[in-house]
């Protein structure tokens, strides 16, 4: 097998591989980048797992000055004109090409993942190729539970923006969208997939300190299971990952507490929505929402701590959610609103357990979660029923990452989200399981592929009959530039 070039990024690398550091996948970004873009491959990973902070990251590019530690991707964009990036993708530009750049010199760097899926389903479930439940066991008259399909509509692109220093803080953005935001209105726009705006964001980064404005993800529950299937919607949604990226203004305080061990606060002050968007409704603009009626953002905390031992670093962390809103309904001819407190708290931990074992996993407990996909569809109830200040879950979700060499990974996962009987109605659904395993195989730096298989037992109040189990198995191929 060919291997890129043995600088000391991707020496570095292939240890951090070895050890159960890096997964296959986080490798192959590393060898796939150009030689001189191998530095930023490898601390952009680490500092997604949070082996290396924003203030790591800063010290990296001061101590740098006004050139980046990697030379990134540029393109153009040319007064009045809008032009692809130019040349070849990083993994197979020459060392000779010229430099792409920015009309206004911009320090862009270009990232994404195009993702076939192909997939199969033994029972209905909500999402074809992004099951999250199953349905009710013989709800659809005309015996649609088994059905196969193709899709490239998880695919993502992305942009990160480093800039100089600014008043001592290092500037720096990023904007992510993918292809999950529904269909075109043809005839044949099955395939015309539309665009979904994931990230857009800028940050101030200091030494110990930083400032964070835009829609990012959630530092309540920051963790994700380890999947190519669910890819747009991180894995495990609805039975025990609560997950969003929101918009917010978010301030992170970090330290180091001893030479193995550090630690991160992070408060931020989130939109207050709790997930009753009415998605069918499509319009240019919306009345406000339950917890938009509350006249206040929502606050989130977390408090993280990582330490080193045995060359491995572990990671736990706690952290909070609140937002206040109002709920609004009629009964009879009078219009009722009744309040409605959104509440979660949740642990995280990654646990490298040996070289080549590593556990991550979340437990929650909360209230009207909507918005964070707990008891989706059903987290705060109309106005006169038992769920009307919010429906209360807890659950959790646990994953076993064997990262047997650089190219073979597996991963074993199990996720739950149950609520509370006493909050629901008769024939709501108040239990959602889910087993999950894959195994992704790096074929080469730049294309990973794998074979995943998921099952979901989802139960509904009173109604054992309508329960239904169901299986999804599906194929993804991956190409990562």
């Amino acid at each position: 097998m060919a291997f890129a070039e043995d600088d000391a990024a991707t020496i570095l690398a292939r240890i951090l591989a070895e050890k159960g550091t890096l997964s296959s996948s986080e490798l192959a970004r590393v060898e796939g980048a150009a030689s001189a873009g191998r530095v930023l491959a490898l601390t952009t990973i680490l500092a997604e797992k949070g082996l290396l902070n924003d203030g790591d990251l800063a010290r990296l590019a001061q101590a740098s000055g006004t050139r980046q530690s990697a030379e990134p991707v540029r393109f153009v964009l040319a007064s009045g004109t809008s032009q692809a990036p130019a040349g070849t993708p990083r993994a197979a530009a020459p060392e000779s090409a010229p430099p792409v750049t920015a009309q206004s010199r911009l320090p862009l760097t270009l990232y994404g993942t195009v993702l076939f899926n192909a997939f199969y389903n033994t029972a209905l479930t909500n999402i074809e190729d992004i099951p999250l439940v199953a349905g009710k066991q013989g709800s659809d008259p005309f015996g649609n539970d088994k059905n196969f399909g193709m899709t490239a509509r998880q695919s993502r692109l992305g942009m990160r923006y480093q800039g100089p220093l600014l008043g001592g803080a290092r500037l720096g953005g990023q904007v992510e969208v993918d292809f999950l935001g529904g269909k075109a209105a043809f005839g044949n726009g099955i395939n015309m997939d539309l665009i979904r705006l994931r990230l857009a964001l800028g940050r101030l980064d200091w030494k110990h300190f930083s400032l964070v404005a835009g829609q990012d993800w959630s530092i309540f529950a920051p963790l994700n299971p380890t999947t190519l299937a669910e890819f747009a919607i991180p894995g495990l949604s609805a039975s025990g990952n609560p997950w969003i990226r929101m918009p917010q203004i978010r301030a992170e305080f970090r330290d180091d507490l001893s030479d193995r061990t550090k630690i991160q606060f992070q408060l931020a002050a989130v939109d207050p929505d709790m997930g009753d968007y009415n998605t069918a409704v499509f319009s240019s603009g919306r009345t406000p929402g339950i917890g938009e009626r509350g006249r206040f953002p929502g606050i989130e905390s977390r408090l993280g701590l990582t330490t080193r031992a045995s060359e491995r670093d572990f990671s736990f962390g706690v952290s909070s959610h609140y937002a206040r809103g109002k709920n609004v309904g009629n009964i009879g001819p009078n219009v009722i609103q009744t309040g409605v407190d959104s509440w979660g708290i949740a642990l995280d931990y990654t646990l490298p357990l040996a070289k080549r074992l590593i556990l991550t996993g979340e437990w929650f407990e909360g209230r009207a979660l909507g918005i964070f996909s707990v008891s989706t569809g059903q987290a705060i109830l109309p106005v006169g029923t038992a769920g009307e200040h919010g429906v209360e879950s807890r659950g959790g979700w646990s994953q076993a990452q064997f990262n047997f060499n650089p190219k073979w990974q597996m991963n074993l996962a199990y996720g739950i989200d149950a609520d509370r009987n006493r909050n629901l109605r008769t024939g709501d659904r108040n239990k959602n399981q889910t087993y999950t395993g894959n195994i992704i195989y790096k074929y080469s730096p730049n294309v990973n592929l794998s074979v995943e298989w998921r099952r979901f037992l989802t139960n509904w109040k009173n109604q054992q009959f309508a329960n239904e189990i169901g299986d999804h198995i599906n194929l993804g191929i991956a190409y990562i530039f």
